[in-house]
């Protein structure tokens, strides 16, 4: 196929990286970089042998790309997107989509109008282990699934907020672990699940750090029928890393740091439960060990798919949509709105609740104040 020109905005850490990936993806071409800071987006030209831009608008405008990956902060998502799609480029988006899901819905509206693709950059999704989970869900092997729990602890010490003026704060990030750790855990949340929970309930609280933002986050979904799900998440718990449990009336996946195991059942709960006949039987079942070597979840992986389905126009080749990241950015507002007014909040969530809680905590509101 003819390879996508694509142009990548914004040049910190991860839109440098972005750039320098493009060596290796034979589907997409980099023809530009831009930055507001010219002698880095210079800097990163002359690295990938490309034209440097001033910025988002010279770039889009120059007519020199066909798609775009947003590596800006995520405040600026919104308007980087709507420039591109009133001129047809088509938008690839680091995480999270936006800050908020109302500045989400204005950039799938924008690309709609546009007539062009939006995805999300959620790699994870590409991961062989977590695909192995979805396809086992998919499929039934694990019954009807009642209960997910995810516990995402991202531990960062305080001189990981005191690298920068804007980190820790309502203005500069717009939210704490739940904008900035959690995002992908966010989106496998409900991917795994296979649908947004009806409401939740949550804590959201900061302790140790000295900063505005919540760095510790707990919330209870239901998400109707008797299936439940539970999330946790905190930049101030030991040790980091990941765990995922996903019960099914045949059994259990987990997803930790030992790898992918399942606790299979011999009889389903559904069928032992009213059948048992001692008081405290308990259906039977082993532990399997699923032998799958980790890989993907890689950035260029995301990439390439994209490239795949402007080619072919099928929205369906992206690996996340922007519908879906708009859905765990529509979480991400849920739980910090229940967290912080201690009160159930239900989906589809109101956007207008969460812009005005938004723009209280960024003029000096403590959170505290908002459970009144």
């Amino acid at each position: 196929m003819q390879p996508v020109r694509f142009g990548v905005i914004g040049l910190g850490n991860m839109g440098a990286s972005h750039a320098r990936w493009f060596k290796d993806i034979e589907e997409a071409q980099l023809v530009g970089v831009a930055d507001v800071d010219a002698e880095l987006a210079q800097k990163i030209a002359l690295e990938t042998g490309v034209r440097a831009f001033s910025g988002a608008e010279e770039l889009i405008n120059s007519g020199e790309v066909e798609a775009i990956i947003i590596a800006t902060p995520h405040f600026s998502h919104l308007e980087v997107a709507r420039l591109a799609a009133s001129q047809g480029v088509h938008i690839l988006s680091e995480k999270p989509l936006a800050v908020s899901v109302s500045a989400a819905d204005a950039m799938i509206e924008a690309a709609g109008q546009g007539g062009v693709l939006l995805g999300v950059m959620f790699q994870q999704r590409t991961e062989t282990r977590r695909q192995k989970m979805k396809q086992m869900i998919g499929s039934g092997e694990l019954g009807a699934v009642h209960r997910l729990s995810m516990s995402v602890p991202w531990y960062r010490p305080q001189s990981y907020y005191g690298s920068g003026a804007w980190r820790g704060t309502w203005r500069g990030e717009g939210g704490g672990i739940l904008m900035n750790q959690a995002p992908h855990s966010l989106d496998q949340f409900l991917w795994l699940a296979g649908e947004s929970p009806q409401s939740v309930q949550a804590i959201a609280q900061t302790r140790l750090h000295h900063i505005e933002v919540e760095n510790t986050a707990l919330a209870i979904c239901d998400f109707g029928n008797g299936k439940t799900g539970t999330f946790t998440a905190s930049t101030a718990e030991v040790p980091s890393g990941e765990r995922v449990e996903v019960a099914g009336d045949r059994g259990l996946l987990v997803l930790d740091e030992r790898g992918l195991r399942f606790f299979e059942l011999e009889t389903p709960i559904s069928e032992h439960l009213p059948s048992a006949s001692g008081a405290f039987d308990a259906p039977q079942g082993a532990w399997r060990d699923m032998e799958i070597e980790n890989s993907g979840g890689e950035h260029p992986l995301v990439t390439r798919n994209f490239c795949r389905a402007i080619r072919s126009g099928d929205a369906s080749q992206m690996t996340a949509s922007g519908c879906e990241g708009m859905q765990a950015l529509e979480l991400a507002n849920a739980i910090l709105i229940a967290g912080y007014t201690r009160r159930e909040v239900s989906l589809p969530l109101d956007r207008a609740t969460f812009d005005a809680m938004l723009e209280k905590l960024q003029n000096g509101v403590k959170s505290t104040d908002l459970r009144a």
